[in-house]
């Protein structure tokens, strides 16, 4: 769960953490919403883990999946995450396709056709199916992942060094950097949000957040529907995955009403505080 939209090296000392302080799935289970957004405090896509608590409240409910259609059944877990795990965990010979696993059998077959099309899914899959290893499914699966990351990379593959370039169709035909194809772009909306920051002391007043939606049950400043006229922002950019923000925070203006919770900066981090957040105190800091 953490490593989805995230690299191993952002998230090893987040799974170290967690795996400290509750170290079983009834022990993450049990554990209150506060602790969890606590110790994801930082990684983003907080989304992830209000999916993490609810997955393991189901597996200490229901005992551990086996196989693909088990996994896929926990929240949280998808199609490649499920294949992962039913290899790795279970031994079961499936495929595990993502980003990456799709450009490498893309390039091994030198596939012209767009990725995202159903057709190429299911050829890929197919072709994948072919090579997995029938006695060990789960090391096959961290190869590719592997070779995708030190290798055969989106741009400038090398090629040369690949254990495989004897058998890669792209790199006989000059084509790997063309492969795979795509025609679909991400699709990135702008915002602008508003921000006051009531203060006392070192503590600020806070509030949260709704579920579902950005920054999903944590605890931020009061967000202005409107712009607080005579009062000078301090503003950052904060870029997420679909959203670029233009954040915009007013430490004269407290605003029209009384926060939820007063936390100090270190009370705020262990329950869960946002990046863009972070961000500003850390280029603001006044305290």
């Amino acid at each position: 769960m953490i490593l989805q939209q995230t690299r191993v090296e952002q998230g090893r000392s987040y799974w170290e953490r967690f795996l400290q302080e509750l170290p079983t799935v009834e022990d993450l289970a049990a554990a209150s919403d506060t602790q969890i957004k606590g110790l994801w405090s930082g990684l983003g896509y907080y989304r992830r883990a209000d999916l993490l608590h609810r997955g393991a409240k189901q597996i200490a409910r229901t005992g551990w999946p086996q196989g693909t259609k088990e996994w896929l059944e926990v929240p949280g877990i998808g199609p490649y995450t499920a294949a992962a795990l039913a290899s790795i965990v279970d031994g079961e010979v499936v495929p595990a396709l993502d980003g990456n696993a799709f450009r490498v059998y893309s390039r091994l077959a030198d596939w012209s056709e767009p990725i995202e099309t159903s057709r190429s899914k299911a050829f890929i899959y197919s072709l994948a199916l072919n090579f997995v290893h029938p006695k060990r499914p789960g090391d096959f699966n961290q190869a590719v992942m592997d070779l995708a990351q030190a290798l055969c990379t989106p741009k400038k593959p090398k090629c040369n060094e690949c254990p495989v370039q004897e058998l890669c169709a792209a790199r006989s035909a000059g084509s790997a950097e063309l492969r795979p194809v795509k025609t679909r772009t991400l699709k990135v909306t702008e915002q602008d949000l508003h921000f006051a920051v009531p203060r006392r002391g070192h503590q600020f007043g806070l509030v949260q957040r709704p579920l579902g939606g950005i920054w999903s049950g944590l605890y931020t400043l009061p967000e202005l529907a409107t712009v607080p006229p005579g009062f000078t922002p301090q503003v950052l950019d904060h870029r997420l995955s679909h959203r670029k923000l233009r954040v915009h925070f007013y430490p004269e203006f407290e605003g029209s009403s009384e926060p939820e919770i007063w936390l100090t900066r270190e009370e705020w981090s262990k329950r869960g505080m946002p990046q863009a957040f972070v961000h500003w105190l850390t280029e603001f800091p006044y305290i």
